[in-house]
């Protein structure tokens, strides 16, 4: 399994910047060749056991990337908000650790995440973290900016 973490300092302040971040249906439109559905697609729908999918494709060939929300709190006032959700599809497995901040400037954002993909042999981790803390940044900055 790979481990990587992004770290972005926005200056929404942290109940905007949770909102966007766990906007999934935002995840379809920033992520490309992926549709997310699921029984709660908004931020403030999400609640312990919801569950959703990532659904990438090309055409006809493809995988899902199946998730459970373990744990989540938004943030109040000067409390952080965390999220805790476990991916366990057939290629992808791990989990996602979010937490935001609220700063003087804005908020803080960290995404941890632990991930194994099927097939990739562990002495690989280092290039799946390297490519996937990439990807999930990008992610991250775009969802962060969509209004």
């Amino acid at each position: 399994m790979a481990d990587f973490e992004v770290h972005l300092d926005p200056s929404l302040p942290a109940p905007e910047a949770w909102r966007r971040i766990l906007d999934l249906r935002a995840h379809t439109a920033v992520i490309p060749l992926t549709t997310v559905t699921g029984d709660a697609m908004v931020a403030d729908d999400l609640v312990d056991g919801s569950r959703f999918v990532a659904r990438t494709s090309l055409g006809p060939v493809g995988f899902d990337d199946v998730m459970v929300v373990d744990s989540i709190v938004p943030p109040i006032g000067t409390t952080a908000g965390s999220a805790r959700i476990r991916k366990e599809g057939r290629v992808v497995r791990g989990f996602i650790e979010l937490v935001v901040t609220p700063t003087e400037a804005g908020s803080s954002v960290r995404w941890r995440q632990h991930i194994g993909v099927r097939g990739v042999p562990a002495i690989l981790d280092p290039v799946v973290s390297r490519i996937a803390r990439a990807a999930y940044g990008s992610t991250l900055r775009r969802l962060l900016a969509r209004g």
